[in-house]
């Protein structure tokens, strides 16, 4: 029994480092700070003009070096974040339909920047992590 007991704090430290390592230095949640459309129209493949609806996308949430968001049109989104807080999210419906390409990073400031690009129109989205 004196030996399992004297094992567990050697357990207990090696669990607590697997669950550093898994954290990012970007975890956390991000708000929105600012939503803008990279153009206001946008023309069809059938040659007819559309304005490009505003968007404001969902918190923006980092768990374990995964960050996550969901769009205004309920998409949701997740990519591994590279070491430099850099990442690259795709979407597309079943279907074929509604490809998404968000580029994004994380600066040093809890700052995160995307810009994600649709079939037709392209926003810029800024998050800004909580305390």
């Amino acid at each position: 029994m004196r030996k399992a007991v004297g094992l567990l704090p050697i357990a207990g430290f090696f669990g607590l480092v697997a669950s550093a390592e898994a954290a990012s230095p970007f975890d956390g949640t991000y708000q929105v700070a600012s939503a803008t459309k990279v153009s206001e129209t946008y023309v069809s493949r059938g040659g007819d003009m559309g304005h490009c609806p505003d968007r404001r996308p969902g918190p923006f949430t980092v768990v374990d070096g995964i960050a996550r968001y969901s769009t205004e049109s309920g998409s949701n989104l997740a990519a591994s974040l590279t070491p430099n807080g850099q990442f690259e999210m795709r979407y597309v419906e079943p279907d074929g339909s509604n490809a998404l390409r968000v580029l994004g990073e994380i600066d040093g400031n809890g700052r995160a920047y995307a810009r994600q690009m649709g079939n037709s129109c392209s926003y810029d989205f800024i998050w800004q992590k909580q305390p």
